[in-house]
């Protein structure tokens, strides 16, 4: 039947959305993604702060953060006007500035400053923690996008290698089909001249064999020749 063909390499497709989520490319050497620019520097963002993040939200490291420091001096500036305020402007004003009266209010508005302060740290901690989680979602959400893609050319590439595998296999049935189909046709006629000779049969008509031979010379014998 001569040389059979190769069977078809795995075949190469891609799913691309352009500029929105980027595209994706399967082929025999695996899948490859290509991000957009956008995409790109968000996961460089999100590398960038995700282990800083972390760390600052297991250590509470409040000094090296600039916010709580914002926060803590906005707190200690308001904690000073409010004793003034709060504390010794009404004792003044009530003459009761004696060391008992202005110790229970001090005491009083120290506990108060106290709770502010802890519920300061606890907001650090929880905006850490919600930085953290943020981050965290936007990632597996860049990630999604990504395997969405990737499985979707792999999949393209799984049906069209399947059908062209398919198809392949197909052919060379019909063709070894067909390769059959002569040898076997070739072989009957080699058959049927092996069993069939034109010398043989007129030898047979004039040596008195057969039928034919019989019919010939009883017409011979009842002719007036």
């Amino acid at each position: 039947m001569g040389k059979s063909k190769k069977a078809p390499n795995y075949a190469t497709t891609s799913t691309t959305t352009d500029n929105l989520f980027g595209s994706s490319t399967s082929s025999k050497n695996g899948t490859s993604y290509s991000a957009p620019n956008w995409m790109k520097n968000s996961m460089s963002t999100i590398s960038n702060n995700l282990n800083s993040t972390m760390n600052q939200m297991l250590s509470n490291d409040f000094t090296n953060d600039a916010n709580f420091k914002v926060y803590q001096e906005q707190l200690n500036k308001s904690a000073a006007q409010n004793y003034d305020s709060s504390v010794l402007s009404q004792l003044a004003d009530k003459n009761l500035m004696r060391s008992s009266g202005l110790q229970a209010a001090t005491n009083a508005f120290a506990n108060t400053l106290a709770d502010k302060t802890a519920n300061l740290y606890d907001s650090y901690y929880n905006r850490q923690a919600n930085n953290l989680s943020n981050l965290l979602n936007t990632s597996n959400t860049l990630y999604n996008y990504i395997s969405g893609l990737n499985n979707s050319s792999q999949s393209n590439a799984n049906s069209v290698s399947s059908y062209n595998l398919n198809k392949f296999y197909a052919d060379q049935t019909a063709k070894q089909q067909l390769f059959n189909n002569i040898v076997n046709g070739a072989s009957s006629f080699s058959n049927i001249a092996n069993t069939w000779s034109p010398t043989t049969q007129i030898g047979n008509l004039f040596s008195g064999s057969g039928s034919n031979t019989s019919t010939l010379s009883n017409a011979y014998n009842n002719s007036n020749l």
